[in-house]
């Protein structure tokens, strides 16, 4: 039975996660309490990794979601910062060139729920 607990964050954050964190599980995460992003997560399965030298790992990444751009409906690869407040402002290349708020406030759309929030536009170089 998937394991899910809304009611006691605290109780669960000494917890080891090796024993929570099974296939078929439920949880919600808090990212940044300043400017929050909601995730609401899964346990898909375990991924065995190989020992890897270096201080950061990277273990698995999740599949970028189909944005389509607001005006025409393509690919979008580019962000408005001005017009992310509305809900719109996904722009495909060509629609980012003719974009009335113009170039200072397109950011790249990378692949992370936290993707222009704060003018968040990821690392430098992609691990």
């Amino acid at each position: 039975m998937p394991w899910e607990d809304k009611s006691s964050d605290e109780r669960v954050m000494g917890e080891i996660l090796e024993r929570k964190l099974q296939p078929g599980v439920v949880f919600n995460h808090e990212y940044d309490f300043g400017s929050t992003t909601n995730l609401a997560l899964r346990v898909a399965g375990e991924h065995p990794a190989p020992v890897v030298p270096g201080e950061f790992k990277l273990l698995a990444r999740n599949d970028p979601p189909a944005i389509p751009c607001s005006e025409c409906g393509q690919p979008a690869t580019q962000l408005c910062a001005e017009c992310m407040q509305e809900g719109e402002g996904a722009l495909c290349d060509p629609c980012a060139g003719q974009h009335e708020c113009g170039g200072d406030m397109l950011m790249p759309l990378i692949n992370s729920p936290r993707a222009g929030v704060c003018g968040y536009g990821g690392p430098s170089i992609e691990p």
